[in-house]
């Protein structure tokens, strides 16, 4: 017996302790299916049938031997002791799922975490899971069939009512009588940025999965609520959408009871706010950047990270180029989905950032004499001992500077991300060429069939900027939910 095969005889193999099987995926937009499994540090992890079944069988803590006949009758293939080896320690031990239970093999690097682009950062928490679950399931009945019918139909009504016998310019005007409303209605929005999140939870908590905390973050350098929603996956794509649309869905209870207060008391400020919330959530819809409307396709194609297919699907439009394996490895209607989005978003997204560059010189002037002018009412304010035109001045150069500086990180992200899919387009055929080596290699220890590379779903599901972002172990790809 050589060293080597001594030293695999004396490893046994066990699932790190809290790691979790949450089953299958359903409505996956890929051709084979596929299994979730969530690490303890909340990491949510998509991986192939044999890689969920090898992770089954060693939850007995078998030795190799055994788990590789386990792993082998069950599947209906034979995996050798080799191959199952090979398996775990190029697999599932570096992505943190199996460890080695005599610690004769010391793990050599930290397992992976999502990173997707555009994602929400420096989290922190507002409402912890507890409070959030207590929460979702008393609010639960309000996504019983009947009663969001009601509530939609009424939110049509009301628009319908308002549209005819209001006037909104009679609401401005109130705001211009007493710019101090202009404050409440600040803080009107933010507390239907909250609710927003909790509707998010609440269709979690209804489709019969756990919510995590509620909290804020940055998304570029602009302020954001998130939900963590990770544990939605485990639902069906139903589920999934009611999560995703459940923000907006809340929104809709915010602009009926402002309607309702507003054809009561008259109040100017309720009518702006019923306004400025239907426009944001219309701003939620469109699929460019990771908000609502992308979070809905993203589950109706069954793909979870959209943006870390852009590279692949660009590479096999090259003439003369293989297809790539992260666009073959979709199904039809998925992949149909994924290559309209990405010549339909990427463009967009390009003209943004022209139109950008090209009037970044009247939009930083416009806004510096904006700012200069609120810092003189600002000054003026606080001479005069007018606390609330203080408060007013400081948020507006606050809103005015935040835009300016989201643009440049906007930019920035921008180049940063152009060049890296340069060079990936550069380099795709030795990719492609490797990979195929790799794959042949795995496919000799396992008849027919080589495994596929796992995926990584992000911790934090829905980033208002919301949700997920998916990175594939060795390819790239998803996960995360504001």
């Amino acid at each position: 017996m050589t060293i080597e095969a001594s030293k695999q005889d004396e490893v046994q193999w066990q699932l790190v302790p809290g790691v979790e099987l949450l089953g299958p995926v359903t409505g996956s937009g890929l051709v084979q299916s596929t299994f979730l499994v969530q690490r303890p540090d909340g990491q949510v992890i998509q991986i192939s049938a044999l890689l969920n079944l090898i992770l089954q069988s060693a939850a007995a803590q078998p030795s190799t031997a055994v788990l590789a006949g386990t792993v082998s009758k069950i599947y209906g293939r034979e995996l050798d002791e080799s191959g199952l080896t090979m398996l775990i320690e190029t697999k599932l031990r570096p992505l943190g799922l199996m460890e080695d239970a005599s610690g004769t093999v010391a793990m050599e690097e930290p397992a992976p975490t999502a990173r997707p682009l555009l994602a929400l950062r420096l989290k922190g928490a507002i409402l912890p899971a507890r409070a959030v679950n207590r929460l979702a399931g008393l609010l639960r009945p309000l996504y019983f069939p009947p009663v969001v019918i009601v509530s939609l139909a009424a939110l049509v009504a009301l628009d319908i009512y308002l549209f005819v016998s209001s006037s909104i310019m009679a609401a401005l005007a109130q705001i211009w009588v007493t710019p101090t409303l202009l404050l409440g209605l600040f803080v009107m929005m933010v507390v239907g940025a909250v609710i927003h999140e909790l509707g998010h939870a609440t269709a979690c908590k209804y489709g019969g999965a756990e919510p995590g905390v509620i909290g804020f973050g940055v998304y570029l350098v602009f302020p954001a609520f998130f939900t963590n929603v990770t544990d939605s996956y485990r639902l069906n794509r139903a589920g999934r959408l009611r999560t995703d649309l459940g923000g907006l869905y809340f929104n809709v209870w915010c602009v009926l009871l402002a309607g309702l207060g507003y054809l009561v008391t008259g109040n100017g400020i309720l009518l702006l706010f019923v306004l400025t919330t239907q426009i944001m959530m219309l701003q939620q819809l469109p699929p460019t950047i990771r908000l609502d409307g992308y979070f809905v396709l993203a589950d109706l194609a069954g793909v979870p990270d959209l943006f870390s297919r852009v590279g692949p699907v660009l590479r096999s439009l090259i003439p003369g180029r293989p297809t790539d394996p992260r666009v073959t490895e979709l199904r039809p209607a998925a992949r149909r989905i994924v290559k309209v989005w990405v010549l339909t978003v990427m463009p967009a997204l390009v003209f943004l950032f022209a139109w950008l560059l090209w009037n970044m010189p009247l939009i930083v002037a416009q806004a510096s004499d904006a700012v200069a002018a609120h810092a003189h009412a600002l000054s003026a304010a606080w001479v005069g001992g007018r606390p609330v035109e203080v408060i007013l001045s400081s948020l507006s150069i606050f809103l005015l500077v935040l835009p300016i500086a989201g643009i440049i990180v906007m930019v920035q992200l921008l180049v940063v991300d152009g060049l890296k899919l340069v060079r990936r387009l550069r380099t795709s055929r030795q990719t492609a060429v490797r990979r195929r080596a790799e794959a042949s290699g795995a496919g000799a220890h396992l008849r027919r069939h080589p495994p596929r590379n796992p995926e990584l779903v992000g911790p934090v599901r829905h980033l208002k900027p919301r949700r997920r972002g998916i990175l594939a172990a060795g390819a790239g790809h998803r996960a995360s939910k504001t």
